[in-house]
């Protein structure tokens, strides 16, 4: 295959998807993993793929310590190249007053630097995580500081039922306050357990009208169908 669009790369199963991403931007790609959710399938996924390709771990500052633990004994686990991404600058508790300005100085400018090094980005973002993200496409083009950039969503069209029946079918080691009530983990102000009946991003910014942290959004996505081909890869 040598030639590949969004509605082929559609029907292909997430691993598929991801090597194809790997040998396409071989050397300019790299994956984002928070180590709170179920996107550990992707963190699997790459390791019996390419274990040198870049996890990129964005370190806020307030995550919970049991994500420090896990993303260290995760990664130590199935041998991977992940890059902690710190903020610039400790804007203290102005998550308090201002979040989206807090989202933007500890995730977004820092992933927005990282970037910098890369023409690919691979992330576990799925349809069925809320009303926000129900558009999003396998593979996607977008720009970021007026450059190209290939977005690629392996688990775009899995439901969470799927992920985790993979989890379960490959003894994949997950987050521990996932079984403690949390659907979904980011910095521990912003995050609280769900109820039952509550979407899977429910426990973030609860009581806010925010409900992404500018990670997904910050690009500008381009309006026509994203595609690319072998021959087209950097060496």
């Amino acid at each position: 295959m040598t030639m590949h669009d969004a509605d082929t790369l559609r029907h292909l199963h997430p691993a598929a998807i991801l090597a194809w991403a790997v040998e396409t931007f071989r050397g300019r790609v790299a994956m984002t993993i928070s180590f709170g959710g179920p996107g550990v399938v992707l963190a699997h996924l790459l390791s019996r793929i390419d274990q040198t390709v870049p996890v990129i771990f964005l370190d806020t500052g307030l995550l919970f310590e049991e994500t420090y633990a896990f993303r260290q004994r995760f990664a130590e686990r199935y041998g991977l190249h992940v890059v902690d991404v710190r903020p610039a600058e400790d804007p203290g508790p102005l998550y308090e007053t201002d979040p989206d300005r807090c989202c933007t100085i500890r995730k977004v400018d820092p992933m927005a630097r990282a970037l910098g090094d890369y023409d690919a980005w691979v992330s576990a973002i799925r349809r069925d995580q809320g009303e926000s993200r129900r558009d999003v496409e396998v593979v996607e083009q977008h720009e970021v500081d007026g450059r190209p950039l290939l977005k690629v969503h392996p688990l775009a069209h899995w439901d969470r039922a799927t992920v985790w029946r993979y989890i379960v079918e490959h003894e994949i080691p997950y987050h521990p306050l996932l079984d403690r009530g949390y659907t979904s983990l980011g910095c521990w102000p912003c995050t609280r357990r769900t109820h039952a009946g509550e979407g899977e991003r429910a426990g973030r910014w609860s009581g806010r009208a925010k409900t992404e942290c500018g990670l997904h959004t910050f690009t500008a996505r381009a309006s026509a169908p994203a595609t690319t081909s072998l021959t087209e890869a950097r060496p």
